[in-house]
C-alpha cells in the first residue's frame, strides 16, 4: 500500500506589522519580513542489516568445510611451534587475505580455522600438528 503524502510546509513566513500609533509616528515605519524557508525534510531511517548472521554463519560453516578439505588433502602440512596446523592455517589465510588474493572464501576459512585452533586449545591445553616433545632448538627453550 503507497504512503500517503503530508502537506509541504510552507515556504515563506509571514510576519504581520500592526498600523503606527499616534506617538509612534515619528520614527521610521519597518516592515520585517522573513525570508523564504525549506520545507521540514523527514528523513528515512536505516533498516540495513538485514541477514547479517545468516550470512555469517552460513560463511563460518563453508569455511569450516573448507578447512577440513584443506587439511585432509594436505596431510603433511608444515605447522608453527605452539600454533599447530590449525593456527598455520589461520595465520596463513590472513596474510593471503591481506595482500587481496581468495576474496571472501579465504577470509572465511580464516575465521574458521582461528576458531579451531582456538577450541583445540581451550579444551586440551595444545593445538593439532603442535606436539611440544618434537620441538627444538629455540622453540623448546620458550
Amino acid at each position: 500500500m503507497a504512503r500517503r503524502r503530508k502537506a509541504r510546509a510552507s515556504s515563506v513566513r509571514i510576519v504581520k506589522v500592526g498600523a503606527p500609533r499616534a506617538s509612534r509616528a515619528s520614527r521610521p515605519i519597518v516592515i520585517r519580513s522573513s525570508a523564504p524557508r525549506a520545507a521540514k525534510r523527514h528523513h528515512r531511517r536505516s533498516r540495513g542489516g538485514h541477514g547479517t548472521f545468516g550470512k555469517t554463519l552460513l560463511g563460518s560453516a563453508i569455511g569450516g568445510a573448507a578447512y577440513g578439505w584443506i587439511e585432509k588433502s594436505f596431510p603433511t602440512l608444515p605447522t608453527v611451534p605452539f600454533v599447530g596446523r590449525a593456527g598455520t592455517v589461520a595465520i596463513a589465510g590472513y596474510f593471503v587475505s591481506k595482500q587481496g588474493i581468495g576474496g571472501q572464501i579465504v577470509r572465511d576459512v580464516t575465521i574458521a580455522a582461528a576458531v579451531i585452533a582456538g577450541y583445540q586449545l581451550g579444551k586440551t591445553g595444545h593445538v593439532s600438528g603442535d606436539i611440544p616433545s618434537q620441538v627444538r632448538g629455540i622453540a623448546a627453550q620458550v
